[in-house]
């Protein structure tokens, strides 16, 4: 029996890549950061796991075969060399078991190796600093524990803003401030929705289990200090602050750092959670909704942002 063939390895530019990211739904693609501990530290790109290429051979095994694998570097060498490693391991080789598959091939479906053109050097996209700050979900051991640490985070992003908005500052932040706390409080409630989903279904298995209070009371409670990215709201008191007098572009590239490292805790959560890291299939699926919330919102960011050269409220 001839051995399978190797899927082809393909580049991808950069404005390519952002294309590819906002149209892919979550968990369909993995950008891989081949570069070392401290470069991944200083920038990635949002939601990028990192495998340095020396450690890749090892951990070949936990690529996923059905996900796109898009791997990446400072300047497209090493994630050269990472893509052929992936190529050839045989693990993106597609089957004709007949196991999996569609249109009545017999072959089972298998992602795509992508090699980002230019690597860091060339991007020009979203970035994100230091390495995703998975402790603030240290110590979840269940779904209710995971939803209701997600729901405190929405409260804390909830509370900066109107604290920002609170702040007086210029009306098209104002107008960006209004929508954020909108949004934070529907993603809330989404996230209450599931929860009360779970707290439903563990009553039938404990009698003793009293309701859940309703949304608004347990929303009110809740004490919000650490944002959705793993950032503390008292770290971000000297800009809360400045607040009032600042420059619009300042205030809103802030609020899409917030949103895009909350998109980078949750997409690297999924992955971890992909890999059998704890909860499973139900909180990858949890992470990955609530990762895509943060792209949208970001995308509100950036779609805001993109006002302000044209209406004067930039400075």
């Amino acid at each position: 029996m001839s051995p399978s063939p190797r899927v082809p390895i393909e580049s991808i530019s950069p404005q390519a890549l952002r294309d590819y990211m906002a149209a892919r739904p979550e968990g369909s693609y993995v950008l891989v950061d081949v570069r070392q501990p401290d470069e991944y530290r200083q920038e990635h790109i949002p939601g990028a796991r990192l495998v340095p290429v020396g450690e890749l051979a090892a951990l070949l095994a936990t690529l996923d075969p059905a996900q796109d694998h898009v791997f990446y570097c400072r300047s497209g060498g090493r994630s050269a060399a990472a893509a052929v490693m992936a190529a050839e391991s045989g693990r993106f080789a597609a089957s004709s078991s007949g196991m999996g598959g569609t249109g009545g091939t017999g072959a089972t479906a298998v992602g795509r190796i992508l090699n980002l053109a230019g690597g860091m050097n060339a991007w020009s996209g979203q970035a994100v600093a230091d390495s995703p700050r998975i402790q603030v979900f240290a110590g979840v051991r269940s779904m209710e524990e995971l939803l209701r640490r997600a729901l405190d985070m929405e409260k804390a992003a909830h509370l900066l803003y109107t604290r920002v908005r609170a702040a007086g500052p210029k009306p098209a932040v104002c107008a960006l401030m209004d929508r954020l706390i909108g949004v934070e409080l529907a993603h809330a409630k989404v996230v209450y929705h599931h929860l009360a989903q779970r707290w439903d279904a563990d009553a039938h298995a404990d009698a003793t289990r009293g309701p859940l209070p309703p949304f608004d009371a347990l929303f009110d409670a809740l004490e919000g200090r650490v944002l959705e990215g793993g950032m503390a709201v008292a770290d971000l008191e000297p800009w809360l602050r400045d607040a009032a007098s600042g420059d619009c572009l300042d205030i809103a590239e802030l609020a899409l750092e917030v949103e895009m490292n909350a998109y980078d805790l949750y997409r690297t959560l999924a992955d971890e959670a992909r890999r059998g890291s704890g909860l499973g299939g139900l909180a990858e699926r949890a992470f990955l909704d609530l990762a895509t919330q943060e792209k949208t919102h970001a995308r509100m960011i950036i779609d805001q942002i993109a006002t302000f050269s044209t209406d004067g409220e930039a400075r």
